[in-house]
């Protein structure tokens, strides 16, 4: 650690600063600051009277060939450990005292007099667009930033920092003081004190404060927290590093430092930039947000707020907040408020492509007072925000129960029987054909080599079933065994937000092709509806006869796996979110069916 440069940086920033507060900042002894002044003096770096000291003309010249040319500011990642609040925010836009962390970082930086910025992004990367206007930094997207750590934040970043002096700095920490500086000179990472450094990164240090040896865990120690400044030379050596680790099929996990970590003996030396306990203040939790944000009361994430608003609170007077298992579209958490619980849901990324959300509010308003679904406090219609009263003790339909199956496809035909009408469709075809076109407009990747031949197969169905002229009536478009929760022993239907108009046997196939029920127990579930003790008002529910029936429902079983497999392509490609082999087995099911069909 080059302390001669860092006491010229001092006194060229404030000349009336004192030894004593030299010493504080850089953590050394007031003697060595002393004995180091008198040595620029000497060498004739620096000036100094009874008041003040300066530096000469050859210390300016000295401190500016040291210039800092841009920062980098790592902004990819989806926050995972502060669910709810990263469900539709990302985490560097979260609010500690009021202010966004990101925003914050970057007044710093511009302070110091650091205006060449770079945020990678990636995670709602496009919530970061209002920063070009408003500070004048620069975007660059990092594709990986789902499936790889921050390794490959810096390998997608590699040709905007090449040959430059930079601050690679974390959007998503808070430093209550300003810590960057114009000028620098040796590559380091910022320590700060902790008593218990848990699963932190501390280092074994040398008499020059280099670090030797990363070690994980321990107690009272500094430990890599925030910012690390790397000259350019560091760079030249630490990018084709960065390169070839990036290229291994092991380092998915890696941060970038592990890489410094794994070859710390063949690259420059690193110093460790000692700071006092309380510089910088990282989120992890819930609980850290509410206790660092008690003067505020409010997170900056509208996941929260929304509720927050709809009851005339502050975000932090919401209490027990518990994320639900992510949905296929949404995320939901559950919340106390005056002693009840509340279940709130936020679409997910892109759910817009494929959710109409005017639509769902018709249904639900619809069915406020059919006694079928959950209570619904809020919901807006513009972006599927809703708060609803949360079902205590309620659990899902066991598929394998005979018994609770009945009880399942009792609870559809009496949906279907209140015979309601909305705008929207939920026909199969209609909800195939969306997916379909989107999958042709936006030259999407099908995995499929047959593809066009199932495509002209389902045709086929579709004419089939259009000779039948089945009634259409108010459908859950979504039917699975998710969806229908047992409360208390009476079951209920929640998640309508793909619901509308269309033939009911479509719910009982869509129920069939999401848990891969075969023939046999497809036309189980038909028997179950049929002989439900539920008088049918709606005519034309059940077909002529149960041969009719039969292949019906074997189309439309067919139809719902090939939708699942076209939905599951366009989501998986648009959102990048990797639904396993749930489209693969939608698409074997339309064969297996189809197979049946034309043979029988």
């Amino acid at each position: 650690m080059n302390t001669k440069f860092l006491i010229m940086r001092n006194v060229y920033e404030d000349p009336s600063i004192s030894q004593r507060d030299i010493a504080s900042g850089l953590m050394i002894s007031l003697g060595k600051v002393n004995s180091i002044i008198r040595e620029l003096k000497d060498e004739d770096y620096i000036d100094f009277d009874s008041k003040s000291y300066k530096l000469t003309d050859k210390g300016v010249k000295e401190v500016k060939s040291h210039k800092v040319d841009m920062a980098l500011i790592l902004a990819c990642g989806m926050g995972l450990r502060l669910a709810p609040l990263t469900y539709d925010t990302p985490k560097c836009f979260i609010k500690l005292k009021g202010e966004r962390m990101i925003e914050r970082q970057i007044e710093q930086l511009k302070s110091a007099g650091i205006n060449n910025i770079v945020i990678m992004v990636g995670y709602m990367k496009e919530k970061f667009d209002y920063l070009i206007d408003k500070y004048n930094v620069k975007l660059v997207y990092n594709p990986d930033y789902k499936y790889k750590n921050t390794l490959s934040t810096l390998y997608h970043a590699r040709n905007y920092i090449k040959g430059k002096n930079v601050y690679v700095c974390v959007a998503d920490v808070y430093m209550t003081r300003n810590i960057y500086h114009k000028y620098e000179i040796d590559p380091y990472y910022i320590g700060e004190f902790y008593e218990d450094c848990k699963n932190e990164w501390r280092c074994d240090l040398n008499n020059k404060n280099e670090i030797r040896e990363f070690i994980v865990g321990g107690k009272n120690d500094y430990c890599l927290v925030g910012p690390a400044f790397l000259t350019k030379e560091y760079l030249d050596t630490l990018l084709p590093l960065i390169d070839e680790y990036y290229k291994k099929t092991s380092t998915d996990n890696f941060y970038w430092e592990d890489v410094v970590r794994a070859e710390l003996k063949n690259l420059p030396k690193l110093s460790l930039y000692k700071v006092e306990a309380g510089t910088i203040y990282e989120v992890d939790n819930l609980d850290d947000l509410k206790a660092f944000n008690n003067d505020t009361g409010e997170y900056g994430s509208e996941a929260i707020s929304f509720v927050a608003r709809i009851f005339g609170i502050k975000d932090t007077e919401i209490k027990d907040i518990n994320c639900i298992k992510e949905g296929m579209t949404n995320h939901s958490y559950r919340f106390f408020y005056d002693n009840i619980e509340y279940v709130a849901r936020i679409p997910g990324e892109d759910s817009s492509f494929f959710i109409n959300r005017k639509a769902e509010g018709e249904i639900l308003k619809k069915l406020a007072d059919k006694n079928i679904t959950e209570e619904v406090i809020y919901f807006n219609k513009d972006n599927g925000y809703k708060i609803a009263k949360y079902f205590s003790d309620a659990r899902t339909v066991n598929v394998e129960n005979k018994e609770e199956l009945k009880k399942c496809m009792a609870l559809y035909k009496s949906f279907h029987n209140f015979g309601l009408k909305v705008k929207a469709s939920a026909d199969i075809n209609d909800m195939i054909k969306i997916y379909t076109d989107l999958i042709r407009e936006k030259n999407l990747y099908v995995p499929y080599e047959d593809f066009e031949e199932v495509l002209d197969n389902a045709k086929k169905l579709r004419k089939l079933l259009k000779n039948e002229n089945r009634p259409k009536v108010l459908c859950h478009g979504d039917a699975n065994p998710d969806n229908v929760l047992i409360v208390n022993g009476k079951y209920k239907l929640i998640d309508f937000e793909y619901g509308g108009m269309a033939d009911p046997l479509t719910d009982i196939a869509l129920f069939a092709a999401y848990v891969q029920f075969d023939l046999e127990k497809t036309l189980s579930l038909y028997k179950y509806y049929k002989e439900a003790n539920v008088k049918v008002e709606v005519k034309g529910l059940l077909p002529e006869n149960d041969e009719k029936a039969r292949y019906i429902l074997m189309a439309y079983t067919a139809l719902s796996g090939l939708y699942n497999a076209v939905w599951a392509i366009v989501r998986s490609e648009l959102s990048g979110i990797d639904y396993g082999n749930y489209g693969m087995k939608g698409y074997r099911l339309f064969k297996d069916y189809y197979k049946i069909l034309k043979n029988s």
